[in-house]
């Protein structure tokens, strides 16, 4: 190709009419040519091999290379072979202007309210098959990428591209080959020209070929393609993309032009190529020259020549290609050029050209076609650039000047319509069409080591030079660029001029170019021309070697695409487009297009914005797509509070549980596939709220997880109904689904729009309405309850609907709780906890309606059970089979409701509403009674295991003492009674005894929680002997359960001795149950007595003992005092006892109790007056409980003492009654109320006797004075007591008359405090009542002195007794005078003197 050498001439026959390639003159002249090859139908390039023909295609792939043919620098120079004969099926031609992007096929990578990201289906084979191979072997190792043998070699499969919109083509260019393709077409395996490079790249490190496409010339529809080595500066030209023998007419018409570009330097190389249509192309070098390239002659034949363009500061002139001396010395483009760019010029075949070099100096030409330019401008702005950024953005002035660096440069566009103009915040440089100035943006940077901040800065170029206008700073972008991407940062800014596109190798920025809303801030703004903050954006690529932007390209709104062109471009475009946007090609992925969604909104008064919402919603909807190129999390931060992001994540769970969101297909082939997507949304949104570390209170995170537990339970219970509709016959497919979402009241579910076709209310309350799903999991009963209430089906049907309600019910509160426990870490809450607080939802799972159906479930269950049991041999098998499906599912439902009940009574108790804590407390109790009434009830369809397992879930120890033990005496009776179905009895003992060995498990697991009950429950069942006998008990739990029952100390003290072999504590449980808790008097006697006679026996065995301390000395102190008391309690009792056989004698012919004490107080109740109804009540209830043997209590018995009358007998046999009342205070009354009792029983015995009598002595002497006192109650009371005294000389109990006055007058005995006040005032008048008779006998019959007369005169016959008794010897030293004297006390009581004979 362009051998310099090969002089021939003649026509072109290389044209679009004839395809015949031309014969060479000979062999020896024959030269090759470059070749495209066609691929117009879908098919891969190996689809019809050709074993004879060599491959055509360079391959420059690892695994493919021949190590022992390649040279060093990898890449071999294989001779060009002859155009491969193959196969080519010619598709349909689109006719000029013909839109094929209608319906492209394309995929949605990301969209929001002001761009959508679509990833294009044409891809050529070769490409996609490359990528493919890639992707297949990274995808293991999707977090980190294995790098082994056969994956990318960035060097060797590096690509560079570029997007041609005016002609609808995409190019791609290697080492080796050229791939262009309609990237707008709507098939993945597009018409695909690939071209094989004449002259390959020596070196893998070489930069990729430049390649640009020619405007189709006046013959063609096709346009060229150019391709320039940009180390050899070898030049390749096709004139027509569909023709390959366009290179024949190049060689022949050549006219000496060489096939190289004369004049580079020693290492410079051609670094870009910009298109300038017509006119031809500029190319643009390593050093910062530019040189001029045309392909056609001046008569518009192919040919190639290349002119370097004059700088803008050389002086000399030496004609049009000036001094090549002067052009290499020149200082203008020593410095590296940013970017070049061309637009229009005024006329036809005229362009202006614009470089920027990377420090900041700007140029400008007038070019003409055939090479003919001007320079228009030249100037340094670097200084007026970096001054204008550091003003507009404080944060550039932390970075050095030095770093300031210009990235590329784009013209901005003109002839634009006045609404764009006026709402633009560019300069007046907008409405400016004249060549004399240019208007365009720079993109620009300054940087450290960690980040770069990017500004576009607006630059008019006039004849005085360029000047700096409006800066716009980036805010949402700071990451640093790569110096070493194929594609360097670019700016385009398509019209109508409101979005700048901003795309680096692996983000595209979008920036708004609109003037934002008037205030004071934007207008000083504007003053300092500052562009103020408004819509920005990032799109982000993932961070792999094989995903990177190898080219772009614009796309313009085809509407005003025309505007502002020159008159040879306005031909029909291939492409057309409603909205600005960017192509790029991404290696490994293809072609993406990032286009402005409405453009028109970006101009009105509410523009878009990027929003938490939206920026969620992106991650959401398109981040979990695992081929998605773009990432959304991890590159950085959003700019929203907490708050914000999360009221947007809760907008959004809302959104998608509801299908409210456009994100989201509303009528879905398949359903279950439509729930599942909605579920990964929702576990993708709160896997995106992890990854950025968002602080969410409780209640977001707990409406998101509640969000995503309805989802989840949706998901299985769709799946549910459709098990049900297949095993239902054809002829009844109404499941309990159907029916439940017919039934919901119209208010409580959306619906259905008949108009537009929606006839299907299951799939449509599904789609909208699964955030109400509490309310359609409280419906399952209540379509059975109308069902079984109206008759609409019979027992068969009613027991299917059971089933699917309670599959339903337990189900679906089954996956809550499962998702809750096994996801709620993931929504930073604790699963084990049910929050609470006015601002957190009720719990949906747990809500009131819920529990109060599922507990109506429940019941309907056992009842349907009672009339249709699952074994009954009268029931069918489908429908016996469901039965036991409703058994078995029983214990899980019963579980989910308590659990319920619990999270209610939690949730309601940590609101501030009083009806909500006074709603806990009902529901916590309404959980203790159902904890215990539902697992218990289970035992009834003999559920035992899943009632333990349930009680010990819900520590219901209760319940589980009594269905363990219940099993065990079930088991124990099938035995006994031989009823053992499906086993013998020698198995049923067996496994009663494992269940025994079971319950001694249990004791050691739950301890005295479940013990104790297990044994009164064993106790009410079995007796004591079962309590005792227990065999598995190893921590003495039936010890600890007697000792810490009071009530069970009868049983106690006799395993005390039984078991424990503890005579000490027995001896204490038989003291404290005599003395504090016996009622029964005989029983308390006999506890007392062994009580005694175990102490009496540690006693013993104590001193019997080997050892000497203080601990025996401790221990008799102690045993001391209780012996003392059992004394003084038996003393007690001996006096009831006495008491009771006085009256006994009374009761003799009572028929029943009732009679007895009628009895009992008609012959003793004759000494309290009638009138005193409260002493008569008083001692009538005493006298029952004496009659029934119950032991007294001390003042009780003093009172039954000290009312009774008990004749002139009851002396001889058991003593003076008030003596005994006397005794009764000392042993079992303490402090204030024994000082208390004293006194009102010598009140009540001093009343006893007329004292009126006694102080009347007229007309008597001395004996029968005598005799008259000596016959008063009080005088035999003295004399008892001062006879006690000889053996008791503590007993000390006198009272004198005047001191027993007022005792509980003004305030009751403390036994009657709790009594009604009717009775207490009534008992004081009694006691007033004693208290006035004393009080007249004291002031009227002088009581005192004659209570001192009597006490003496007691004392001298118990002292002249005494001496009788002495005198005489008795045998009985220690006989009672009492017994001495009996003979002259019986006198002294039938009136005779007291000393007399």
């Amino acid at each position: 190709m362009f051998s310099p050498t090969l002089q021939e001439s003649g026509p072109a026959k290389g044209t679009r009419s004839s395809r015949r390639r031309q014969r060479p003159v000979s062999n020896e002249h024959s030269v090759q040519q470059p070749k495209a090859k066609r691929q117009r139908v879908p098919l891969t390039e190996t689809s019809f091999p050709n074993p004879d023909v060599q491959p055509e295609l360079f391959e420059v792939k690892a695994d493919k290379l021949d190590l022992a043919v390649s040279k060093r620098d990898g890449i071999e120079h294989t001779a060009i072979s002859a155009p491969r004969k193959e196969l080519s099926v010619r598709s349909k031609k689109p006719k000029a202007g013909e839109r094929i992007t209608k319906g492209d096929g394309s995929v949605v990578l990301t969209t929001n309210n002001a761009y959508t990201v679509s990833k294009l289906p044409a891809l050529p084979d070769r490409l996609r098959a490359d990528a493919q191979s890639k992707t297949d072997l990274d995808a293991p190792f999707q977090d980190r990428l294995y790098r082994g043998p056969g994956v990318l070699n960035i060097s060797k499969d590096r690509q560079q591209g570029a997007i041609f919109s005016s002609s609808g083509y995409a190019l791609t260019l290697t080492h080796t080959h050229a791939f262009l393709w309609p990237y707008t077409a709507t098939i993945a395996s597009p018409e695909t020209f690939t071209f094989t490079l004449p002259y390959p790249s020596k070196n893998l490190t070489d930069p990729l070929p430049l390649g640009s496409l020619v405007p189709p010339s006046a013959s063609s529809e096709e346009p060229g393609l150019v391709v320039v080595m940009p180390v050899s500066g070898k030049i390749a030209y096709w004139e027509s993309i569909a023709s390959a023998t366009t290179l024949d007419f190049i060689r022949q018409q050549r006219s000496g032009v060489e096939e190289t570009i004369s004049g580079m330097f020693s290492g410079e190389q051609v670094i870009q190529i910009v298109n300038t249509e017509s006119a031809g192309f500029v190319l643009v070098f390593s050093t910062g020259r530019l040189a001029y390239l045309s392909v056609r002659d001046a008569h518009g034949r192919p040919g190639i020549s290349v002119e370097y363009l004059r700088n803008g500061l050389s002086s000399n002139a030496l004609g049009f290609f000036g001094s090549i001396r002067s052009a290499f010395s020149s200082s203008a483009f020593r410095q590296e050029v940013a970017a070049a760019r061309a637009t229009h010029g005024s006329k036809v075949g005229e362009r202006v050209v614009v470089a920027a070099t990377s420090r900041g100096r700007i140029s400008s030409w007038k070019l003409h076609r055939g090479g003919q330019h001007e320079l228009l401008a030249d100037a340094d702005i670097r200084n007026d650039l970096v001054e204008a950024v550091q003003e507009a953005d404080d944060a550039t002035r932390q970075f050095a000047p030095e770093t300031f660096e210009v990235l590329d440069f784009t013209f901005v566009p003109r002839g634009l319509e006045e609404k764009y103009v006026r709402v633009s915040r560019l300069s007046k440089a907008l409405t400016q069409s004249s060549d004399v100035l240019q208007h365009g943006l720079l993109l620009v940077s300054m940087s450290d080591r960690r980040q770069s901040r990017y500004a576009i800065v607006e630059i008019v170029i006039t004849s005085d030079g360029p000047e700096v206008d409006t800066v716009r700073p980036l805010t949402s972008y700071t990451t640093l660029y790569r110096h070493g991407a194929p594609e360097k940062p670019r700016i385009y800014l398509p019209k109508p001029g409101l979005v700048a596109f901003l795309v680096f190798d692996r983000a595209v920025v979008l920036a708004s170019m609109v003037a934002p809303p008037e205030s004071p801030d934007a207008q000083l703004q504007d003053d300092a021309n500052i562009l103020p903050a408004s819509f920005e954006d990032v799109i982000d690529f993932r961070d792999e070697d094989t995903l990177q932007v190898i080219g772009s390209g614009i796309e313009e709104p085809s509407s005003i695409q025309g505007h502002g062109l020159g008159q040879d471009e306005q031909r029909v475009t291939r492409h057309r487009t409603k909205n600005p946007g960017v192509v790029l090609l991404l290696q490994g992925v293809g072609a993406l297009r990032v286009a402005v969604t409405e453009v028109d909104r970006f101009a009105t008064e509410a523009p878009p914005k990027v929003t938490a919402k939206s920026k969620l919603e992106q991650a959401v909807f398109f981040g979990v797509k695992g081929d998605n190129p773009l990432v959304f999390q991890g590159k950085r931060e959003l700019p929203f509070s907490s708050q914000e992001i999360g009221n947007a994540a809760i907008a959004i769970s809302n959104e998608i549980v509801s299908s409210k969101t456009p994100f989201l297909a509303t009528l879905p082939a398949s359903l279950e596939n439509n729930l599942k997507g909605r579920v990964s949304y929702l576990e993708g949104l709160i896997l995106y709220l992890k990854t950025l570390k968002v602080d969410l209170d409780e209640r977001t995170r707990w409406i998101l997880l509640y969000n995503a537990e309805k989802m989840a339970v949706a998901t299985w219970v769709w799946q549910q109904h459709e098990q049900f509709l297949a095993e239902r016959p054809k002829s009844e497919k109404k499941t309990l689904i159907s029916e439940i979402v017919t039934y919901i009241n119209e208010n409580q579910k959306t619906e259905l729009n008949t108009a537009v076709g929606e006839v299907d209310p299951v799939r449509h309350w599904f789609i909208h309405d699964v955030w109400r799903f509490d309310i359609f999991l409280a419906w399952a009963y209540q379509i059975i309850k109308y069902a079984y209430a109206e008759r609409l089906t019979d027992e068969a049907g009613i027991t299917r609907l059971a089933w699917e309600a309670v599959t339903i019910k337990n189900g679906a509160l089954s996956q809550a709780h499962q998702f809750r426990s096994t996801r709620a870490r993931e929504y930073g809450v604790d699963p084990t906890k049910v929050p609470g607080g006015n601002a957190i939802p009720e719990p949906w799972a747990a809500t009131q309606l819920i529990l109060h159906n599922s507990r109506r479930l429940i019941e309907f269950c056992y009842k349907w059970f009672e009339t249709n049991p699952p074994d009954s041999k009268d029931t069918n098998a489908v429908t016996a089979n469901l039965l036991r499906q409703i058994r078995e599912l029983l214990p899980s439902l019963t579980s989910q409701y308590l659990t319920g009940l619990l999270d209610q009574a939690d949730w309601a108790a940590q609101s501030d509403d009083p009806a909500s804590q006074e709603r806990a407390r009902t529901y916590k109790q309404g959980y203790e009674e159902e904890v215990y009434a539902k697992i218990l009830k289970l035992k009834d369809l003999r559920l035992w295991e899943e009632a333990i397992e349930l009680a010990k879930e819900y520590s219901s120890f209760d319940s589980l003492a009594e269905l363990v033990v219940h099993q065990i005496l079930s088991l124990e009776q099938s035995a006994q009674e031989g009823v053992t179905p499906g086993s013998t009895v020698q198995e049923t003992v067996a496994l009663a005894d494992v269940k025994k060995q079971r319950m001694g498990r249990l004791f050691e697991e739950f301890e005295e929680k479940f013990a104790f009950r297990a044994y009164e429950v064993l106790l009410e069942n079995n007796g004591v002997q079962a309590v005792l006998d227990f065999p598995y008990d190893k921590k003495g739990y039936a010890t600890k359960f007697l000792r810490t029952k009071p009530e069970l100390a009868k049983i106690s003290w006799i395993n005390d001795v039984q078991r424990e072999k503890d005579i000490d504590h027995a001896a204490e449980t038989l003291l404290n149950l005599g003395l504090t808790r016996e009622q029964q008097v005989w029983n308390k006697k006999i506890e007392l007595s062994l009580g005694k006679l175990a102490l009496m026996v540690e006693e013993a065995e104590q001193a019997n003992g080997d050892n000497a301390s203080s601990a025996p000395s401790e221990s008799w102190a102690k045993n001391g005092a209780n012996l003392e008391k059992i004394d003084q309690e038996l003393e007690l009792i001996k006096i009831q006892d006495s008491l009771y056989n006085l009256i006994l004698p009374t009761i003799q012919q009572g028929l029943d109790e009732s009679a007895e004490l009628e009895l009992a107080v008609k012959e003793h109740a004759i000494m309290i007056p009638k009138r005193q109804k409260a002493l008569h009540q008083l001692f009538e209830d005493g006298l029952s409980r004496l009659l029934r043997h119950e032991a007294l209590h001390p003042s009780t018995l003093i009172d039954l003492l000290t009312l009774a009358s008990l004749g002139d007998n009851s002396a001889e046999a058991n003593g003076d009654q008030f003596c005994l009342a006397l005794k009764v205070a000392k042993y079992g009354l303490k402090g204030e109320d024994r000082v208390n009792a004293e006194r009102l029983i010598w009140r009540r015995c001093f009343i006893r006797d007329d004292w009126k009598i006694v102080n009347s002595t007229n007309e008597k002497d001395d004996n029968d004075q005598l005799q008259v006192l000596g016959n008063t109650t009080t005088y035999h009371a003295l004399f008892a007591v001062i006879d006690e005294q000889h053996s008791d000389d503590k007993f000390q109990p006198f009272v004198k008359p005047s001191e027993a006055l007022g005792v509980y007058t003004e305030q009751v005995d403390r036994r009657f405090e709790q009594m009604d006040e009717a009775f207490l005032n009534k008992l004081l008048d009694c006691m007033k009542w004693e208290d006035k008779q004393l009080r007249t006998y004291i002031e009227k019959s002088q009581l005192d002195l004659w209570y001192r007369t009597t006490k003496e005169s007691a004392e001298k016959t118990v002292a002249e007794a005494y001496k009788r008794i002495t005198a005489a010897k008795a045998q009985a030293t220690g006989a009672r005078l009492f017994d001495a004297i009996s003979s002259p006390t019986r006198k002294g009581r039938n009136g005779k003197g007291l000393f007399g004979n």
